[in-house]
């Protein structure tokens, strides 16, 4: 154990978590600076275990669980260090680990590939400091995880294409699985990595035309039985307990009702969607497109289909977003396309690559162009060894060092890295503008209606509120008893809402009821509540108890009603 913490990938791990947790840390306590989605996801896992119906499908079916239920290990802790919760400490803690393991797998994967200490270590640091890979590995959101299972993919499927082990093999399927289950880009690499994967095995295969059909649909099996698994697992799931296969898109808090809400900015043109997604990558990555036609020509110079590995597993994760917000599936998020940074990363390293490799027809190669050992061996000197190793590290830093500035410099425009724009600008600006007043708000914001609805001391279960209205997750988790509230994640919720008198819950908490707010469950189920107290009848149910003001960027005006006679809705 001890062995393995010092050695180059324990110092590399430690040293990037120990970055990601600091930065976190920093910016959870002395900043208050919180991603919406992160605390959402977080509070996600916190109902599991402390809301008021405690239990498993609390997780929630709009967004894939694994990080949910990765913040529920932190989380078993809450009590004896409650910022876990309340500074969502414990997703910090989880997404420091994932993107310190991303690190890792790029660094292992390079030393797989036969690239030199240095030069790897150099690739290994660039992708570890790259603003948008610390920025998401410190803030508690999925990103982390995401590119930690899909790198893992990338090394595990290299493996079996240079040594054709059923074992790496599997290690690949299951990565891509448990990619799934974070997101739903892992879609596109089980489509084309598991092609890939067909291809090449029928290709290894000897005998006739049926032999090899069954080796490239056996390895295909291998490959993609842990992501079929977790796709029909979780749809069958969600089906059973919310009535639908795909919650996450047919749900009114899923991507389409939010997108037709407006949120995003509406309408989807494709000239402005195509010019804004190359915007993008060219902050994100700007020397892509000349380090990819670098290791195309290198591979076809080595007959080498290394290349295509990182094509088909994380460069398909990035396509995925990029035709998804095109055709309108998705709202625009910077955050989307980071898989631009370890695809470029990638791409360099297959560049530098020397270990033996395998063509499409199985044939063992190995690259001599940077055999720096032997070229040593043969010169008797170990000066030309490390000149060239000096040589490879200078290549990935000409390649690959312009990505860091001008992916800080994306994050803060604020029509690129509009949520990056927000949530960090009143750190990093000495000088306020009236945006970075407003979003240094938010915490204040869920505080102070924590703070209220905490001065009340009403019994569990006596307030209805709608836990996907901006900053609701983080009052909760604040909330010093946060069975007072009635969620939509309790089993009876919506039989709750329709009739609160006869279940004794006294009190609803609302949001104004236009743009998103006309998708919250409290609005749609009484539209007139918000304005005058009103049920669908036309008659006035609740009083009006307190007004909380709209403020941090993207906490509206609440208004907490008392309930003071039956509703007059029938259950739904």
């Amino acid at each position: 154990m001890r062995r393995r913490l010092f050695s180059e990938g324990g110092i590399v791990f430690s040293l990037s978590a120990s970055l990601y947790l600091t930065c976190g840390a920093i910016l959870a306590f002395h900043f208050h600076s919180f991603f919406g989605d992160a605390v959402s996801r977080m509070a996600n896992g916190f109902y599991i275990l402390y809301s008021r119906d405690p239990h498993l499908a609390a997780v929630g079916f709009v967004w894939n669980p694994l990080q949910s239920m990765a913040d529920v290990v932190p989380l078993l802790l809450y009590h004896l260090w409650p910022p876990l919760a309340t500074r969502d400490m414990a997703g910090t803690i989880v997404s420091s680990l994932c993107m310190a393991g991303a690190t890792y797998q790029v660094l292992a994967t390079f030393r797989e590939w036969g690239i030199p200490r240095f030069p790897r270590l150099v690739l290994a640091a660039v992708f570890a400091v790259n603003p948008m890979v610390i920025y998401y590995g410190s803030n508690g959101m999925s990103e982390a995880l995401y590119l930690f299972t899909l790198v893992s993919v990338c090394r595990y499927l290299a493996r079996w294409l240079r040594d054709d082990d059923l074992r790496s093999l599997t290690f690949a399927g299951v990565a891509l699985g448990l990619c799934y289950l974070v997101r739903n880009e892992a879609v596109a690499p089980a489509v084309t990595a598991g092609a890939l994967v067909f291809a090449l095995s029928m290709h290894r295969a000897q005998g006739f035309a049926r032999a090899r059909i069954m080796s490239g649909l056996t390895d295909l099996t291998v490959f993609l039985f842990p992501f079929v698994t977790s796709f029909v697992g979780w749809a069958v799931v969600s089906y059973v307990i919310t009535g639908s296969l795909f919650n996450q898109f047919t749900s009114v808090y899923g991507t389409t009702a939010q997108i037709r809400a407006g949120a995003g900015g509406g309408v989807v043109h494709l000239g402005p969607a195509l010019r804004l997604e190359v915007e993008a990558l060219l902050y994100l990555a700007p020397l892509l497109v000349v380090v990819a036609a670098l290791a195309l020509m290198t591979a076809v110079r080595r007959r080498d289909s290394l290349i295509l590995v990182p094509l088909s597993v994380v460069a398909s994760g990035l396509g995925f977003d990029l035709v998804a917000y095109v055709s309108g599936g998705i709202i625009w998020s910077y955050r989307y396309l980071i898989a631009a940074v370890p695809v470029e990363v990638l791409l360099v390293g297959v560049v530098l690559a020397t270990a033996r490799t395998r063509t499409l027809k199985g044939t063992i190669r190995s690259s001599t162009r940077f055999d720096l050992g032997k070229r040593a061996g043969r010169t008797g000197t170990r000066f030309r060894q490390g000149l060239g190793t000096a040589a490879l590290a200078g290549v990935a830093l000409l390649l690959l060092g312009p990505s860091l500035p001008t992916t800080a410099a994306g994050m803060f425009n604020p029509r690129v890295g509009y949520e990056e724009t927000r949530t960090l600008g009143y750190v990093l600006h000495s000088k306020w503008s009236s945006l970075d007043r407003s979003y240094s708000q938010n915490f204040q914001k869920s505080q102070d209606i924590a703070s209220y609805i905490a001065g009340l001391r009403l019994p569990d279960g006596d307030l209805v509120v709608d836990n996907s209205s901006p900053c609701i997750p983080m009052a909760i988790v604040l909330s010093p008893n946060p069975k007072v509230f009635v969620i939509p994640n309790d089993r009876d919720f919506q039989k709750i809402l329709a009739d609160p008198v006869t279940f004794h819950a006294r009190y609803i908490l609302v949001p104004p009821p236009s743009g998103q707010g006309s998708l919250i469950a409290t609005n749609h189920q009484y539209p007139s509540l918000y304005d005058s107290g009103d049920n669908n009848s036309g008659q006035r149910f609740a009083t009006l108890t307190h007004s909380f003001t709209a403020g941090g960027g993207v906490c509206p005006a609440f208004r907490l009603y008392h309930v003071t006679q039956d509703s007059g809705a029938a259950p739904g």
